[in-house]
């Protein structure tokens, strides 16, 4: 049910459950023409709407603020509800989002990379991106072309590493967002141009990945460091402030590195 607690695992195999439950869930919203569906979802960071926040600009105001993390947050978590509202009644695993972590798996996650899971074709390979109101309009399937552009690279686990120990947020959060940048243009293709890059599903993986090191940075350094002048500020379109993003923990969500059974016993006391 939408509003539980949940736990975001890694990208893994297609046939892992939690991939499953995801993959699902994504196949419908992507089915959805409405203001529901993942498509509409997709337009709020560029083209139509052009909400999202990055190097401290958007283009709905002239207000300058270092909002990307908090944004991101509030978009991922948007995404995510919309999801779960398309579980199957009584589903055991929900439909959480995955996070791709680039350090370790240095190439499109190949249950993002295959065009087909079994029969069926794969909704996490790409999507078409319908904009009518663009100019020019778009009406185009998502494209990737990882590691072909020029210079491109992936961030290092070091590099994460010593990010990390950055205890002034602002540096860090300009600091990450560097990193996040390289990441888009590595993957190339629609995930290059801001205009595109959301109806892309691994948008969402980066950006969860993104969200999991400022998760991190929280759990070691704090929520606090963050301007005051900045928790007030609105993160439209999704009804939040920054204040209100702070903790994943009240927006319902945890990171988990691996989905692990633990054995209940199932006899009385010993």
């Amino acid at each position: 049910m939408a509003g539980s607690m949940i736990y975001r695992l890694p990208v893994a195999d297609a046939t892992a459950p939690h991939m499953i439950a995801f993959r699902s869930a994504m196949a419908k919203a992507e089915a959805i023409s409405d203001n529901r569906g993942y498509n509409f979802i997709a337009g709020f960071h560029g083209a139509p709407f052009w909400y999202c926040w990055h190097h401290q600009i958007n283009r709905r105001t002239r207000i300058r603020a270092q909002l990307f993390l908090p944004w991101h947050r509030a978009y991922l978590w948007y995404l995510e509800q919309a999801l779960r509202d398309q579980e199957e009644a009584g589903a055991q695993v929900p439909a959480a989002l995955p996070y791709w972590d680039w350090t370790t798996q240095s190439r499109i996650p190949p249950a993002y990379a295959a065009t087909k899971v079994g029969t069926e074709a794969n909704p996490l390979y790409a999507t078409k991106a319908v904009v009518p109101n663009a100019q020019p309009p778009i009406n185009r399937r998502t494209t990737r072309s990882p590691g072909r552009t020029p210079g491109s690279r992936l961030p290092t686990a070091a590099e994460i590493a010593d990010v990390l120990t950055d205890t002034d947020w602002m540096s860090f959060a300009d600091r990450l967002e560097g990193f996040h940048d390289d990441v888009h243009v590595w993957v190339g293709g629609s995930m290059q141009d801001v205009t595109t890059a959301a109806y892309d599903p691994i948008f969402f993986a980066h950006h969860c990945m993104i969200d999991r090191i400022w998760y991190l940075w929280q759990v070691k350094h704090g929520s606090g460091g963050i301007p005051g002048e900045l928790l007030d500020l609105e993160l439209p379109p999704f009804g939040k402030r920054t204040r209100h993003v702070l903790d994943v923990q009240g927006l319902g969500y945890e990171y988990a590195a691996s989905a692990a059974n633990v054995p209940v016993p199932t006899g009385g006391a010993q």
